[in-house]
Order: C-alpha cells, then sequence, then structure tokens
C-alpha cells in the first residue's frame, strides 16, 4: 500500500458540493489527540482551536460566494469519512452553511487511518503539537514495517520520514529501534491508537498507561490518575500565564505546603498512637 500516492491522487481529485450531513468523522482519523498535548500547553492548544475555527467561521459568513478549501474525504464502503479538514467543516456548521468543498477518495479503513497522520503532518495554519506529530510517525512507521517485523519499504528513508512529519531522524532511528520490543499486553487498550490498535508514542516512550474519561471501567488508582491529569492541566493554564520565575515560584510554594501537610498527618498519626487510650489507667 502507497499512502503517499493514495494522499497524492486525494489531492487532485475532482472538488465537488456535498452535504454536510452526509459527512462522517472519526476518532481513528483526527490525529490532534489533546493527550498527547502536555497538561500545561492543553488549553492554550484548545484556545488555538477554537480561535481557528472561529476565524474561518467569520470569512464563511461573510458572504455566501466564499468557500474554504475542499475537505479531504474517505470513501469507505460507500461511507464518507473526513481525514483532513475536521476545523473547516466546524467552521461550515457554525455558519450554518449546508454543503460544504470536498474532495473524495474510495479506500480502506486502514488506508485513511494512514493517509490521515500523513496530511495533517504538512505545513499548514494550524501546526500539529510536536508530541502530536512524533505519534503520527510512530504509528505510520508501525504500519508500514508490520511494527518492526520489516524494514522500511525502499520508498523511504530517515530523511523522508523525517520531513513527513517535521521531526528529527534521530527521533526514527529511535522509532525504528523501539519498535520490535513493544508487546501490547503491557498497554491499556485505552493507550492504543484507536486506528492502528498500536500503543501510543508517549506511552511506549514513558511506560505509561493512559485511559478515555470511563469512570465505569477505572480502578481507584486510574481515577486518582485521571483527577489529577484534570487538575494538572488547569493548573498549567495558569501557569502559562505568569513569568517563569513566578511560575517555579508557586510551584515552590505549592510543594513546601504539600510536605508540611504531610509531616502534620504524620505527628497526628504519631500522637495519636502514643496517647493514652485510658485516662484514668495506671499503665
Amino acid at each position: 500500500m502507497d499512502v503517499e500516492r493514495s494522499l497524492q491522487r486525494l489531492q487532485v481529485a475532482r472538488v465537488q458540493n456535498l452535504p454536510l450531513r452526509t459527512l462522517k468523522t472519526d476518532e481513528a482519523l483526527q490525529p490532534r489527540e489533546a493527550r498527547m498535548v502536555p497538561f500545561r500547553e492543553q488549553a492554550r492548544a484548545e484556545k488555538r482551536s477554537e480561535e481557528h475555527a472561529g476565524t474561518m467561521r467569520l470569512a464563511l459568513e461573510a458572504a455566501h460566494t466564499i468557500e474554504l478549501a475542499a475537505v479531504l474525504v474517505a470513501d469507505i464502503g460507500g461511507a464518507l469519512f473526513v481525514v483532513d479538514g475536521h476545523h473547516r467543516m466546524q467552521a461550515y456548521r457554525m455558519a450554518k452553511r449546508e454543503t460544504i468543498p470536498a474532495r473524495v477518495l474510495p479506500m480502506s479503513r486502514r488506508e485513511a487511518v494512514l493517509v490521515s497522520k500523513l496530511v495533517n503532518c504538512a505545513e499548514r495554519a494550524l501546526e500539529m503539537h510536536k508530541e502530536q506529530r512524533f505519534d503520527a510517525a510512530w504509528q505510520y512507521l508501525a504500519a508500514v514495517t508490520r511494527r518492526g517485523a520489516d524494514a522500511m519499504p525502499a520508498s523511504e528513508s530517515l530523511r523522508t520520514i523525517a520531513g513527513r512529519f517535521g521531526i528529527g531522524k534521530d527521533t526514527v532511528t529511535t522509532m525504528l529501534r523501539t519498535l520490535p520490543k513493544v508487546k501490547l499486553t503491557d498497554f491499556n487498550p485505552e493507550a492504543l491508537d484507536p486506528g492502528t490498535g498500536f500503543p501510543r508514542w508517549r506511552y511506549v516512550r514513558e511506560r505509561k498507561v493512559g485511559w478515555h474519561d470511563m469512570k465505569e471501567k477505572m480502578t481507584m488508582e486510574q481515577l486518582t490518575e485521571h483527577e489529577a491529569e484534570k487538575a494538572a492541566k488547569k493548573i498549567g493554564a495558569v501557569l502559562d500565564k505568569l513569568t517563569p520565575t513566578a511560575a517555579a515560584r508557586a510551584l515552590e510554594m505549592l510543594a513546601n505546603e504539600a510536605k508540611l501537610a504531610v509531616r502534620n498527618a504524620d505527628t497526628l498519626a504519631f500522637l495519636a498512637d502514643i496517647a493514652d487510650p485510658d485516662p484514668h489507667s495506671d499503665y
């Protein structure tokens, strides 16, 4: 399967106006996974995403004759899935348009997944976060090498992969060396890419396990970690507005307060242990 060739064919396909209601989205075809972005940057990334869609909406509302660049759509067994242009589709919906220009190409779901990762890393107005680009490259390499069982195709090289995904050649080398060592049994299902079924690069690299917000399926440890993630995101958004010095000082103050709370808890527990349960006892 030549993913690059499929993308090229899709990009030159005839533009047609499709009813918005006929287009579908799939998490597997959206490589801009928010969990790949560090907590401190998530709020800023979400704001940029909203602003990007909002700006396009204003352009569409300015005149009915204005159209944005065509979205790219995969025809998977007769169902139309967007592989590039989710923000544009959101803008069209907010502007209450009924149709949207699109380029369509029949392909398998697996092919569509890889095309979506490749095209979203290309130069564009809203650049993907580097962690998202890392994961897209990792998933692409896993697919074209059969998860490390084969060498890279002759049409690929460290340079072409690095250039397509905007990452370093050393990182590509590290990924290729890591692929054969990955065991799916080491990861929870929630840590897997929904399109490829392979663990996310972040979790492989950091040996962490991720999850969606599915409380009924979480252990107490996972629930605690999930709550900590949400808190870290909020704290990160606040710290992002401070100078580096002020942010460092704020974190230091929180850390010192936490240490004091632990010491106080230990002291109270010690006093409870040595306290005489019977003040009238002679012993």
